[in-house]
């Protein structure tokens, strides 16, 4: 065994140096070594930095123990192996680096991106590295030395942020320009329906007859039709965002179901004077699906072809084909080009800008067209081309999938729980990778441990088994969504008293509220809200929880008992004092009654509701005047005690008495 003193070491790497036969190797004996190697391997087993020489003709790789990491499954076959053999996979890639370091220059790169070979499989890698040339005695450059870092997380994990921003703004973009149609597109009709009723009362009032009213009652009628049309829009598409929609499947004929529609369309497509053909391929029997949601789709496709076609023809065909039920909507009119066919089916957008102007519409009905067939267990597709017209084929199969029985929803993932302390855990429920991933960054960054479910099932499960300090939980998942799972949180006695943090695109902060969550986050997350958010559920404990919305009683209160020994933490109002006590219940509580968000005397009996923190003290410490029968709601508390009847003394002196003195 090698006993040189500069790899007397600890560690893994500095043994592997001992026990390694160099004298077989173009190295020799570490006895005689170069002092440049012997100074540089001593160096690097005492670095927690990764590094590593590649040393002599051959290359030979030398590295510590913080390096072994970044080769994962190369090590420890790498060790005193050639260079290139080790990293073949990006040889081409580095060796014009290393030529440049053999020829005495240094080469340094804050970021790089290679695809190495790790763990059986190729994979995106970054990297921040410099690589120093080392010279021998002769000024000759014998060796490459390199202090990296592999920064493949952090990197992937900013761009993910980045492509979730900029898709959230793209989102934002797009809602806002719907809106601006909707907007249009529901003053319209209302307009309408609110003109031709006022027109119908001053002619009513100047005595014209029935008959002569019901062209402007029709015109009511029609507008008011449209108009419901719009909502029932939106509405469904809340549906199916929300995952609400539900599926009615039964067996219809189909050739009998495609002439209603058809029926149905021709008013519609006549207004523009076109004709409608159907085409029914031979028999085409029945299916077994939700008939209502295939009415609607094949209306929104014909509705569709009719605005964009002016005397021409829209042709609905169907045919029953060996795997599927094939439905098909054609029209002669103004077509699409490539650009516009890639937005087709995006949600509150239309092919182009301009079509709204021209030919109005919400840009809602090809997207819940697209949202349907996928329920249904089909897609919809579609081929056109600039001033030739369109086609848009609905395929479906025979029947549509059984939905999976309501028992799997609860069928969680069988959770890995790490060896962390609950008190000091946030669990993390999204389906999101990349928001669990950004989430999970930030949380360690302040000061929290963090366990993660990518489903409401497995968030509740993992809930019952760590008891978290706060759950942070998205609405938008599938199976179980957040609301569902707020709720049951919420239903379980030994869950309700976890604060629970509402993370979400979906703009819905009351009913968060109504629904017994502790705060609300808007996606795209910002940080520094979020942080405000956080600070609320860290480890504060103390011996005294003095709750008062007023920032000046509360800094005199704490002044005056932190001089008399006790530890004391704070809330500004009821709620935050719940979750204060859910995180680290205090020996005593100070409390003001009158406060926003939540009062005091809600504050105290949601408290004494919890059989964990029925006993504990509470002293009321109020500037108002109490009836009788508020009196009678505060006979729960120690004491009640008037500000400014009252000394700091006072107060002192009966939080002693209702303890046992401070900590």
């Amino acid at each position: 065994m090698v006993t040189s003193r500069f790899l007397s070491g600890k560690g893994e790497m500095a043994g592997r140096f001992r026990d390694f036969d160099w004298v077989a190797t173009p190295l020799g004996a570490p006895s005689t070594w170069p002092r440049a190697l012997k100074t540089l391997v001593g160096l690097m087993l005492a670095s927690r930095q990764p590094m590593f020489l590649a040393w002599g003709e051959q290359g030979t790789m030398l590295y510590n123990d913080a390096y072994c990491g970044l080769l994962q499954s190369k090590h420890p076959s790498a060790f005193g192996h050639p260079f290139r053999e080790v990293w073949a996979e990006i040889w081409s890639e580095i060796e014009p680096l290393v030529l440049q370091v053999f020829d005495g220059e240094s080469v340094h790169f804050d970021d790089i991106t290679l695809y190495v070979e790790r763990n059986g499989t190729m994979a995106e890698a970054h990297f921040a590295f410099s690589y120093t040339p080392v010279y021998d005695d002769t000024g000759t450059v014998t060796g490459l030395f390199c202090a990296c870092n592999e920064t493949t997380d952090q990197i992937l994990a900013e761009r993910a942020a980045t492509d979730a921003l900029q898709a959230a703004e793209e989102a934002n973009i797009a809602k806002s320009q719907f809106l601006a149609n909707m907007s249009h597109e529901l003053r319209t009709p209302l307009s309408a329906i609110i003109g031709y009723a006022e027109m119908i009362i001053e002619e009513a009032e100047d005595g014209a007859a029935p008959a002569d009213l019901a062209r402007d009652v029709a015109k009511i009628e029609s507008n008011a039709r449209h108009l419901l049309s719009l909502i029932n829009d939106v509405l469904d598409l809340s549906k199916v965002e929300s995952g609400k929609m539900d599926i009615y499947a039964e067996t219809f004929d189909v050739a009998e179901i495609v002439r209603d529609v058809a029926a149905t369309a021709q008013r519609l497509v006549e207004k523009k004077n076109n004709r409608l053909e159907l085409r029914l391929a031979g028999a085409v029997g029945t299916l077994h699906s939700d008939v209502t949601k295939l009415r609607q789709i094949l209306l929104n496709l014909l509705s569709n072809a009719a605005k964009f076609t002016q005397d021409g023809t829209i042709t609905l065909g169907v045919e029953r084909r060996a795997e599927a039920m094939v439905f098909t909507v054609h029209d002669t009119g103004i077509g699409m080009t490539a650009e516009q066919l890639e937005r087709l089916f995006q949600r509150f957008q239309q092919a182009d800008a301009s079509t709204t102007r021209k030919y109005g519409g919400t840009g809602l009905g090809l997207a819940l067209t697209k949202a349907f067939s996928a329920m249904l267990g089909g897609e919809v597709s579609v081929t056109s081309e600039a001033g030739r017209g369109s086609t848009f084929t609905l395929t479906l199969p025979f029947a549509v999938p059984e939905p999976a029985p309501e028992e799997a929803e609860l069928e969680a993932q069988v959770p890995v729980v790490p060896d962390v302390d609950p008190a000091k855990v946030v669990l993390v429920i999204d389906d999101d990778t990349a928001q669990r991933e950004l989430m999970t960054r930030f949380l360690a960054r302040e000061g929290f441990s963090t366990v993660t479910a990518a489903d409401g099932a497995t968030g509740l499960t993992l809930a019952k088994e760590l008891r978290p300090r706060a759950i942070l939980l998205d609405v938008m998942m599938p199976g179980i969504d957040g609301w569902t799972v707020l709720g049951r949180l919420k239903a379980d006695p030994d869950l309700a008293s976890i604060p629970v943090v509402m993370v979400t695109f979906v703009s819905e902060r009351g009913l968060a509220s109504s629904l017994g969550a502790a705060d609300y986050v808007d996606k795209p997350v910002r940080w520094e809200r979020f942080r405000e958010v956080m600070d609320r559920f860290r480890e504060d404990v103390g011996d005294v929880l003095v709750v008062d919305d007023d920032p000046d009683a509360r800094e005199r209160v704490r002044s005056s008992l932190e001089r008399d020994g006790w530890t004391v933490v704070e809330a500004a109002n009821g709620q935050e004092a719940l979750d204060r006590v859910a995180a680290a219940p205090p020996r005593v509580i100070l409390l003001d009654l009158t406060m926003p968000v939540m009062d005091g005397f809600s504050f105290l009996h949601a408290l004494r509701s919890r059989p964990s923190d029925r006993d504990i003290p509470v002293i009321v410490l109020s500037a108002r005047d109490l009836t009788a029968a508020e009196r009678v709601r505060l006979e729960s508390a120690s004491h009640v005690m008037t500000k400014g009847e009252v000394s700091l003394k006072e107060v002192a002196a009966n939080v002693r008495a209702v303890t046992d003195g401070p900590g």
